[in-house]
């Protein structure tokens, strides 16, 4: 009888300690804690500045017979430089990816530390066999360079100086032009005039030897000497820039040569 009750008693323990521990509250779990993100810095600037863009265009003031110290030609009727809409003058416009430090690149101030050359394979170039303008044959001359942000804005003119042969009624006698024509050729009046001037303005009747009017803008070509760097206002600095574009809107870099009246290039 003692043994049946010990048993009834083990039991009853038993299934009491079941009934508390299923009834007792489950244990509130701790949420995760989110790791707080440490802020990154962003990368430092160490690229010099790039050329984004090349942009000629003409600009206006006074005939260059007062404003540039060129060759003077004794007969007006070979030049268009004493015409009063006539300009040797043509800006430059360079666009970077960033503000350009003025005093870190003053060397681009010194007109020595450039390169420019103007081509057109329909000009006459006085007969010259290079086929170009160019700044240090004297034919360019820069009269101002600045800096506006992210701007290098180059002023300049150009002339095309020499001679040019053509053979006139009534025995065929050959007539020599020594002509200076001012500026850039970046339209249709611009191609008209040229060839007016090389062929005396319609003062003579022209046998043979006449020029044609140019059908393409002329292009011009800029460089910075190897010695001569750009540096951003961080003091990030390259060598070695240069671009070129065409007298004519929509810029035209992708296509030879370059058409007249502002087509659009393929």
């Amino acid at each position: 009888m003692k043994k049946n009750l010990w048993v009834l008693l083990a039991l009853s323990a038993l299934i009491a300690m079941f009934v508390i521990a299923g009834c007792a509250p489950k244990p509130t779990s701790s949420p995760t804690p989110t790791p707080t993100a440490t802020p990154t810095a962003p990368p430092a600037d160490t690229a010099c500045p790039k050329v984004v863009s090349t942009e000629v265009v003409k600009t206006y003031f006074s005939p260059c017979d007062s404003c540039f110290p060129w060759v003077e030609v004794s007969d007006s009727i070979y030049t268009n430089c004493l015409d009063v809409t006539a300009t040797p003058a043509f800006k430059i416009i360079i666009t970077f990816d960033e503000n350009i430090d003025p005093i870190k690149s003053s060397c681009i101030l010194n007109p020595a530390n450039w390169v420019i050359e103007v081509t057109n394979p329909e000009r006459y170039f006085g007969g010259n066999p290079d086929k170009k303008l160019t700044l240090a044959d004297g034919e360019v001359l820069i009269t101002n360079v600045e800096i506006d942000g992210k701007k290098i804005i180059v002023t300049a003119g150009v002339i095309e100086y020499g001679w040019h042969d053509i053979f006139v009624l009534p025995n065929g006698t050959k007539e020599t032009i020594e002509y200076l024509f001012c500026g850039l050729i970046c339209n249709s009046d611009d191609a008209k005039s040229y060839a007016n001037v090389l062929n005396g303005k319609g003062n003579f009747a022209i046998i043979s030897g006449a020029v044609t009017a140019p059908t393409v803008a002329d292009e011009v070509y800029w460089k910075l000497n190897n010695g001569c760097v750009v540096a951003d206002e961080l003091g990030n600095f390259c060598c070695e820039f240069e671009g070129k574009d065409c007298c004519v809107e929509p810029i035209c870099e992708t296509c030879a040569p370059c058409p007249l009246e502002g087509s659009i290039c393929q």
